[in-house]
């Protein structure tokens, strides 16, 4: 397992790409629209390869001063829980941390709520709903 970050509009974010699709849109009938990777080039991309295949990824989106939002957070269907996910959720928390954001916020699919519980991250207000799911949105402060 490898944990890279991934430059905008390159193959490897062409893959992500068609990851987020395949986990978090497809299952709902829905593609990701231009509007929403409207910006993603100044976003940061992590992925996570095993055998040179991308099987996880996620978007860390810069917010106000010291907050990142985490987002489009995908693992291959056969490949979670096996702690790709942790892994990534952690190597980003500390790369976030060493480019000086001091918190990280998140939108969650009500389902994944007890998954970023586990990494420590509290919720925030109401459950929501965000193309057609529920979320809760969730925080954490890094140390």
């Amino acid at each position: 397992m490898k944990i890279i970050e991934i430059e905008w509009c390159s193959p490897e974010y062409q893959s992500e790409l068609e990851l987020r699709h395949e986990v978090l849109r497809g299952p709902l009938g829905l593609k990701l629209t231009p509007e929403e990777l409207d910006g993603e080039h100044a976003q940061m991309h992590f992925g996570v390869l095993e055998n040179d295949e991308l099987v996880a990824t996620l978007v860390a989106q810069p917010q106000s001063s010291g907050v990142v939002q985490f987002r489009q957070m995908a693992v291959r269907t056969d490949q979670q829980r096996s702690g790709k996910g942790t892994e990534l959720i952690k190597h980003c928390e500390e790369k976030i941390r060493e480019q000086g954001f001091s918190e990280v916020q998140l939108d969650a699919r009500q389902t994944c709520v007890p998954f970023y519980e586990k990494l420590g991250y509290q919720p925030v207000g109401d459950i929501f709903e965000r193309i057609t799911l529920k979320h809760q949105k969730m925080v954490k402060k890094l140390s």
